[in-house]
């Protein structure tokens, strides 16, 4: 029999309830970090360009480099640039893009990875409409981006920004998410798991991305073809247009209508795409626990990599031209060049490279913590029922993490190094800057070791490893603009860390963060030791 539209919302209302309880603190936590970052970036561009002089010399810096507008994006309003034109290519792009990674993690949390985990089947044995779980879903993750949106809008107002045109690019990053809340959801009907689901929509969006570089940087056609160019289309800041808005929002409503088709044809538990059986045996490999850990995390290692090697490649493409830049902005040199007697382009690449690292040590995070996800899902009982102990269970992923993290941070290095070398015309810069990025690990490496501490000694905190990188990552790029006294820079472990190639290498700092990693990671296994497992 068939069933009402009305029918299979049934229970919606709840369904709703029942996320913004779960998820209380992981909505807030995104919401807050977003918004946070957004506005203290939006805050930092006033002192930085202040005057026509300055615009005028962003907009040379940025227009002349097709790596910056590969990254950054078209550069509407280049041709008479103001603040908020500065405002758009610095934040938009990246902006929109982590609201659409949060879409992703959180519609993915409560439609297929409920599904893998049985609780799917639990919710809907009571009176609850077939397509009620996936709508609550997508009704929750839209009023989250929404929230983002507005806040980031009355944050750009409250700045001092143009009303229009905040209002033009806070709806420019809510239409990226909303995209996403449709591509995740379609995604979670044709895929068979939570990974396979997270895997296609990050896969759409770096297609999505990729697309959109190739018409910013060259060709103007393809970025078209990306929801993300119809976004960056809405030119805030310089003649608004509000209908490649519209195209975002039309698209999100006719996924959303295929993904609930999709919904009805297949069954609970499984996706349109069956998995891919795996062999009858396993690897001598894949019985090691280190060879476990690493076919775990192998694609996000990957991914990472790829990732800090174009970065990389993106800072060092500028470094010929950086040293001119700064030397005509004295606030910009005051923020970079705070190293006395340092040259002003290598203070520049020290700076990124600090950047790269932190942007490392979300993966060091991720993978540390990893063993709570483990851990919570059941799965640590069945390898500890054995004659694996703790500590090598722990120490496996622990590994992967610290020679992970090491391998990211060098590909950004070389990353700098190669494209530097190309525009410098000196193959020496590969293995200095290289080098140079290497000094950065053990600061990476404190993250890996709070996040074991935190899981070996108060697994319910674990995730307030995210915290304290975001903490870092204020004190580190915004300590000059907010005038943070020298304790609370302090808390940086970067802080400590010779910054090379600016200044020189001091290996007594090196070894002493080193040290606390790795007696935070010691911590972190004594406590485990200690605790019953499956406590978090």
């Amino acid at each position: 029999m068939a069933v009402s539209g009305a029918d299979s919302l049934t229970g919606l209302g709840r369904l709703v309830r029942l996320i913004v309880r779960r998820d209380r603190v992981r909505l807030l936590v995104w919401v807050l970090a977003i918004v946070g970052v957004v506005l203290v970036s939006a805050g930092s561009l006033p002192p930085l360009y202040p005057d026509r002089k300055a615009q005028l010399q962003y907009v040379e810096l940025a227009s002349g480099n097709p790596a910056l507008l590969a990254f950054g994006g078209p550069g509407s309003g280049f041709d008479d640039p103001n603040i908020g034109v500065i405002l758009v290519n610095e934040v938009q792009l990246w902006g929109g893009m982590t609201v659409a990674v949060m879409a992703v993690f959180l519609l993915t949390r409560h439609t297929r990875a409920e599904e893998d985990d049985d609780r799917a089947d639990v919710i809907r044995s009571g009176v609850v409409g077939r397509h009620a779980p996936l709508a609550a879903a997508a009704l929750v993750v839209t009023l989250a981006i929404l929230v983002v949106s507005l806040a980031c809008a009355a944050g750009f107002i409250a700045l001092g920004y143009a009303t229009v045109g905040s209002l033009s690019l806070a709806a420019s990053l809510a239409a990226m998410g909303l995209v996403f809340v449709g591509v995740t959801a379609v995604a979670a009907q044709v895929t068979s798991s939570a990974r396979a689901t997270l895997g296609a929509s990050t896969a759409v969006l770096g297609a999505m991305f990729l697309l959109r570089a190739i018409g910013d940087a060259g060709t103007r056609w393809p970025r078209w073809l990306s929801p993300l160019g119809w976004a960056q289309s809405g030119r805030a800041f310089a003649g608004e247009r509000w209908w490649p808005l519209l195209l975002c929002v039309a698209l999100t409503g006719g996924l959303v209508v295929v993904a609930h088709r999709l919904s009805s044809r297949r069954d609970l538990g499984s996706g349109l795409i069956a998995s891919r059986p795996g062999p009858d045996q396993a690897s001598r490999w894949l019985a090691h626990p280190v060879g476990l850990a690493v076919r775990l995390q192998r694609g996000a290692l990957i991914g990472w990599t790829l990732g800090l090697l174009l970065f990389g490649a993106l800072y060092g493409s500028i470094g010929d031209q950086i040293g001119a830049f700064i030397e005509d902005n004295p606030v910009y040199a005051d923020l970079v060049a705070q190293l006395q007697g340092a040259d002003l382009t290598d203070s520049f690449f020290a700076t990124a490279l600090a950047m790269l690292a932190l942007l490392a040590s979300g993966f060091a995070v991720s993978a540390a913590l990893h063993l709570r996800t483990e851990e919570n899902a059941g799965r640590a009982d069945s390898l500890l029922a054995g004659p694996l102990s703790r500590t090598r269970w722990a120490a496996s992923y622990l590994g992967v993490a610290i020679v992970g993290s090491t391998a990211i941070v060098l590909a950004g290095g070389l990353g700098t190094g190669a494209a530097y070398a190309l525009v410098a015309g000196d193959a020496a810069e590969v293995p200095r800057m290289a080098g140079a990025s290497l000094v950065t690990v053990p600061g990476v490496l404190v993250f890996v070791g709070i996040a074991m501490a935190l899981f070996g000694l108060a697994p319910r905190a674990a995730l307030a490893a995210w915290a304290a990188l975001a903490v870092v990552f204020v004190i580190s790029f915004f300590g000059e603009l907010l005038r943070l006294p020298q304790w609370a820079r302090d808390l940086s472990p970067f802080t400590h860390l010779p910054a090379l190639p600016a200044e020189p290498l001091r290996w007594g700092p090196v070894l002493a963060v080193l040290g606390l990693a790795a007696a935070l990671m010691a911590a972190g296994i004594w406590g485990l030791n200690r605790r019953d497992i499956a406590a978090a």
